[in-house]
């Protein structure tokens, strides 16, 4: 979903309802505390890795990279 699209659904509700999140579990209400952009990449990845030569092991994770100028993403920080 795009911000654009993210913004339209919302426009579509009542002006004075309350957007809330729900924890992994979807059980209990969470807090959005911040609203941040940023990147997803493979752990350690930096630009000078010549990627022919290297390979992220397959069980790595990937890693968010918080860049609120640059990144790519948009996310909603909870607690």
């Amino acid at each position: 979903m795009t911000v654009a699209e993210l913004i339209k659904e919302l426009q579509a509700l009542p002006q004075d309802i309350q957007i809330m999140m729900l924890d992994s579990e979807r059980e209990s209400p969470v807090e959005i505390v911040q609203v941040s952009r940023g990147t997803w990449q493979a752990h350690g990845e930096t630009e000078d890795i010549d990627w022919g030569v290297f390979e992220p092991m397959i069980d790595e994770e990937p890693e968010f990279i918080q860049d609120d100028e640059n990144g790519d993403i948009a996310v909603l920080v909870t607690w």
